[in-house]
């Protein structure tokens, strides 16, 4: 009999040690615009999940940001902000095996060290800066998002 018990309580602590473990965000972002580099644009997307118990955000997807990278967030009654830090040049190149290129869309953007981002709450329009080294601005993304919750998103979610 007590062993039955102990058996049912190590369950509910298991249980309960799954359900605190797992990555809960309470928002999703699925951001699409362009990114305007030296007089051009070019399409662009971000999708974000948001965590509030610890303000961070996740890159899910996005072709201007690296997808996997935790950023912290300040939030605002009006605004998200965040920065991310470009890893440095060294770190990864990009070589199309087949055709013989290095990728590289835009020569100015591998000086890229720094991108703010900051979303409206109200209108859930993105606005960030790329920097280099010494905060000179290198483009502009201009992004309109989407707000998505947890039973919004399609599964696999996590």
């Amino acid at each position: 009999m007590n062993t039955g018990r102990r058996a049912a309580v190590a369950v509910l602590l298991l249980a309960a040690a799954g359900g605190v473990s797992a990555q809960q965000f309470h928002l999703y972002l699925k951001c699409s615009g362009d990114v305007q580099v030296a007089g051009g644009a070019r399409p662009a997307h971000l999708d974000l999940a948001l965590r509030d118990n610890n303000m961070t955000a996740l890159i899910q997807r996005s072709n201007v940001l690296p997808v996997g990278e935790r950023l912290r967030y300040q939030a605002s009654p009006a605004h998200y902000s965040m920065t991310a830090h470009a890893p440095a040049r060294h770190t990864a190149v990009y070589v199309d095996w087949i055709r013989g290129e290095v990728f590289a869309w835009q020569p100015d953007l591998t000086k890229l060290q720094t991108v703010r981002l900051s979303i409206d709450r109200q209108t859930a329009v993105l606005e960030g800066e790329l920097l280099d080294g010494k905060a000179e601005l290198l483009g502009r993304l201009r992004m309109h998002c989407e707000p998505k919750t947890h039973e919004d998103i399609a599964k696999p979610r996590f």
